[in-house]
């Protein structure tokens, strides 16, 4: 059951129908966007900033995509780190070297994990907590994610996780579901 329709193609500016035209392989995900596209005008700075979050900054992209599936897991959408997480896409259209098969199965139990480090352990717990427990984010917490990030790196961080939260609570309200945008 579709909650919202997506945009007819017609309505679509030349930069939303070349956004969507990259996931013509995927139409659940061409849909996803299309209802977006409702907004396009809010939708493409945004959408163009996250994308330029995930491949550019401070921190490395592996961190970032660990990150993201831990957001897919924390919203059930297990069908993106399952049959995704290492494969190119369009939003990722590149390999991420540092990204391995075990790190992302590691992501489940990441805290007694012995193939993340603390870093990589830190990040998802930041955005579990951000996800699911964000009173838990207090000054003690900060403190450790300091230890390890910097102010602009935690800040850069929150972005990729609040976006991608933010994204995938959206896009649970329809099917066929979305994952992990």
């Amino acid at each position: 059951m579709t909650i919202l329709n997506p945009a007819r193609k017609e309505e679509l500016s030349p930069a939303m129908a070349e956004i969507i035209g990259r996931f013509e392989g995927d139409p659940d995900y061409a849909n996803g966007l299309q209802i977006f596209a409702h907004k396009q005008e809010v939708f493409e700075p945004i959408w163009n900033a996250y994308l330029n979050m995930l491949e550019n900054g401070k921190l490395e992209r592996g961190l970032k995509e660990l990150v993201r599936i831990k957001i897919a897991q924390n919203n059930d959408c297990s069908a993106y780190f399952e049959k995704t997480s290492l494969q190119r896409s369009p939003m990722r259209p590149e390999a991420v070297p540092s990204l391995t098969q075990e790190k992302i199965a590691a992501t489940n139990s990441y805290e007694v994990s012995d193939i993340l480090d603390r870093r990589e352990k830190l990040a998802l717990k930041f955005a579990e907590k951000l996800g699911i427990e964000p009173e838990g984010l207090d000054d003690e917490f900060f403190d450790l994610l300091r230890e390890e990030f910097t102010d602009p790196e935690i800040v850069e961080l929150a972005h990729v996780i609040a976006v991608g939260i933010g994204f995938e609570r959206f896009l649970a309200v329809w099917e066929p579901r979305v994952c992990a945008i």
